[in-house]
């Protein structure tokens, strides 16, 4: 195990090197000049020459990058254009709202997805299949923006049990109420992962009741329940986990639609304003840090399933 867990992180470094180096080529690459936007119409051409000289962009793209290697490996970003702040700084100021929203959309999802899934693979291609597949199908193919404001308008607007919009931070209002401010867009998010963990549970472990084992584990007078519980759902952990673990790195990413419309600061905000105002520097923070967390979670979820089927490490 020791030996999987440092060929997989060994693989990792030249991923991340990978990420850093499209991340700064593609942000060179977006249209507009940072200190211009930054400055704004009337800054003279000797305050933005001054700007770019302050950010190193005058100097030839290879010295750029290296420049800003050297930075990184300090911890440092740089610093917002537009908040004038550590970049490091504001991400993780934003983050609490993020890993709130993504924890309560996974929890939600996984178990909404898993217990529709065991229910349609235990009643394979019968009534109760048929009804899960047009309902997963439903939660894969809606669009998250529309559910969200069909919820908003049923469950924030006419029933008021949610806010509209917003967040409040767990400094000022408690955990209770962080979570409450966060739970309506939380169950739109649940409702849109649990789709796709639900049609991956339900093929797996379909096609694992199939297996001679479990046919041998019913002639020997054990129960049904055992024997789902017991032998078969344990063998489909990994490809579930697998598309559990992709699905949480994309919430902890920053779920941009959502916090767009709900007004939550949270890490998919921060980007869409960062975008927006052509804040070079926060926008390769971004960037980055939403690259090394799918990183690190397909990494976790890689030792996870090896540590439950030893074939993997094969």
């Amino acid at each position: 195990m020791r030996k999987y867990i440092l060929g997989r992180l060994a693989k990792t470094i030249p991923v991340l090197c990978m990420i850093m180096i499209i991340t700064f080529f593609v942000i060179r690459c977006m249209p507009g000049d940072p200190a211009r936007m930054a400055l704004g119409d009337k800054a003279t051409e000797a305050q933005i020459e001054e700007l770019q000289v302050q950010l190193g962009l005058d100097k030839p793209l290879p010295e750029q990058f290296v420049n800003w290697i050297r930075d990184i490996s300090k911890g440092d970003l740089g610093e917002s254009l537009l908040w004038k702040r550590p970049v490091v700084e504001i991400i993780f100021e934003r983050m609490e709202p993020t890993v709130i929203l993504a924890i309560i959309g996974q929890l939600l999802g996984t178990l909404l997805g898993v217990t529709l899934g065991i229910i349609a693979a235990i009643n394979y291609q019968k009534i109760p299949d048929y009804l899960f597949q047009f309902v997963s199908l439903i939660a894969v193919s809606i669009p998250c923006f529309w559910l969200l404001l069909v919820m908003i308008q049923i469950l924030g607007v006419k029933l008021a049990i949610f806010p509209v919009a917003g967040y409040t931070m767990i400094s000022s209002g408690g955990v209770k109420n962080a979570i409450h401010s966060l739970m309506m867009s939380g169950i739109a998010l649940g409702i849109m992962q649990s789709g796709q963990i639900a049609r991956m549970t339900r093929t797996t472990l379909a096609e694992i009741m199939k297996r001679d084992y479990l046919r041998t584990a019913r002639a020997k007078g054990m129960e049904e329940g055992v024997v789902i519980a017991k032998h078969a759902f344990i063998n489909t952990l990994g490809p579930v986990i697998n598309v559990i673990g992709n699905s949480f790195a994309t919430l902890l990413g920053g779920t941009w639609v959502v916090e767009s419309i709900c007004n939550i600061p949270g890490i998919g905000n921060l980007a869409l304003n960062a975008i927006s105002n052509r804040d070079y520097p926060l926008i390769q923070g971004i960037l980055l840090f939403v690259a090394i967390i799918f990183t690190v979670m397909n990494l976790l979820v890689d030792i996870i399933c090896s540590s439950i089927n030893p074939k993997v490490r094969c």
